[in-house]
């Protein structure tokens, strides 16, 4: 079992590499790599659906100075018809791991589970892989009391090169890496509440 997990995880961090050599080697060759439309239709027709396997967050440890391995739980996503990636029942006690002020953080962690929309793009479409982007939207956890007043909280997750998700057609794995890495109150981001920011890879079992 602990096999199975280390592989499904280094599936999930070569996809880093894997994108960057298709789409990093200059304006031609990523002109060049990536699929057409309907090359991206028909990979997306394939992928979409429901899936159900691990949800693993990585907190920053500052004694080990980087981001170590904190909490998993079961977890199920769908990849709708409408490119969206929708995580359902993701744990505030995720969301409330970075939040540094005691007062939010126990009012982030009193919320039930969130069901978290993304979106995504493909940009890889081939026989054995689909790569695709992670495209972040602001997780919206309403209003919040917190420190004797009510704020609206957001949590904000980042979009950048290693936000990806990669597909296997043939087994129908799928492995996912997310970053969150701050909190929004009252639409303004706030770095006095919050550090370091957390990493999720989501995979299937």
């Amino acid at each position: 079992m602990k096999k199975n997990k280390l592989l499904q995880l280094l599936f999930v961090l070569l996809t880093a590499v894997s994108l960057t050599s298709c789409l990093g080697d200059g304006e031609d060759s990523v002109r060049r790599q990536l699929p057409t439309q309907a090359e991206i239709d028909a990979a997306f027709n394939v992928m979409k659906g429901n899936y159900q396997g691990k949800l693993i967050c990585y907190a920053f440890d500052e004694q080990y100075g980087g981001w170590k391995k904190d909490d998993s739980i079961a977890s199920n996503w769908e990849i709708t018809s409408d490119t969206t990636l929708l995580i359902k029942h993701f744990p505030t006690k995720f969301l409330a791991k970075s939040v540094t002020n005691v007062s939010l953080k126990q009012a982030i962690e009193a919320l039930p589970a969130q069901d978290l929309n993304f979106k995504i793009s493909i940009r890889q479409a081939r026989p054995s892989a689909t790569g695709f982007y992670i495209v972040p939207l602001l997780a919206d956890l309403g209003n919040l009391t917190y420190d004797g007043a009510s704020h609206q909280i957001g949590v904000r997750f980042i979009w950048n090169e290693s936000t990806i998700g990669k597909f296997d057609p043939s087994t129908k794995r799928m492995g996912i890496r997310l970053i969150e890495n701050g909190i929004y109150v009252d639409k303004v981001l706030k770095d006095d509440v919050y550090r370091a920011g957390n990493i999720y890879i989501l995979h299937t079992n």
